[in-house]
């Protein structure tokens, strides 16, 4: 069985006192403070993308140089 590897997580022991929700507001996870921080970490990032290419739910187009969804129908 293969062990996940969380290191990328390792950013988040330094990760300075922000709020997650907004008391008395709905909660909306766009206004996170702690998720905007972690979502700006290379890490985190770099994981990210690799688990929708490692996933298959993006793709690369050798032709454009770009990457989109799979099932992406614009123009």
């Amino acid at each position: 069985m293969k062990k996940l590897d969380y290191s990328f997580l390792e950013c988040a022991r330094t990760m300075p006192p922000l709020r997650h929700s907004i008391p008395g507001e709905e909660y909306d996870i766009s206004r996170s403070e702690a998720a905007a921080w972690l979502a700006s970490r290379p890490d985190v990032i770099q994981k990210i993308f690799n688990m929708a290419q490692n996933n298959k739910v993006i793709r690369y187009d050798p032709g454009t140089g770009k990457w989109q969804g799979v099932d992406y129908r614009g123009n």
